[in-house]
């Protein structure tokens, strides 16, 4: 992969990879495998149900994954929607899904092109 590209689009390679114990090959093994993580989808089946507490479920291990693959802006918009979940704060869901799931396509083409 790529490092130069994964870093202008905001993954914090460096840090990350530090997660990783410095094992490139192993980092760059779980960033492809994140092109197959479906919490995404499955949040949106339960948001689409209103089934809040599978979606908080969904969003957190989103929010795990991406903070330790280093992808930062994945990371925020996951946590912003995991506190208001649990401060059972609904109202600007449908938003702050749509920003979420953009900036997940956005770090999948991304993975793709690196």
């Amino acid at each position: 992969m790529d490092e130069k590209k994964l870093k202008e689009a905001g993954i914090d390679y460096d840090i990350a990879l530090d997660r990783f114990v410095g094992k490139k090959v192993l980092y760059e093994k779980y960033l492809k495998k994140f092109l197959e993580d479906d919490h995404i989808v499955a949040a949106e089946q339960a948001f689409q149900e209103k089934n809040y507490g599978d979606m908080l479920e969904q969003i957190h291990a989103l929010k795990g994954v991406s903070g330790t693959l280093g992808m930062d802006s994945l990371h925020l918009i996951s946590a912003e929607i995991v506190d208001a979940l649990r401060q059972n704060r609904y109202n600007n869901l449908e938003e702050q899904m749509e920003r979420l799931k953009k900036e997940q396509e956005r770090m999948c083409k991304v993975l793709l092109e690196a």
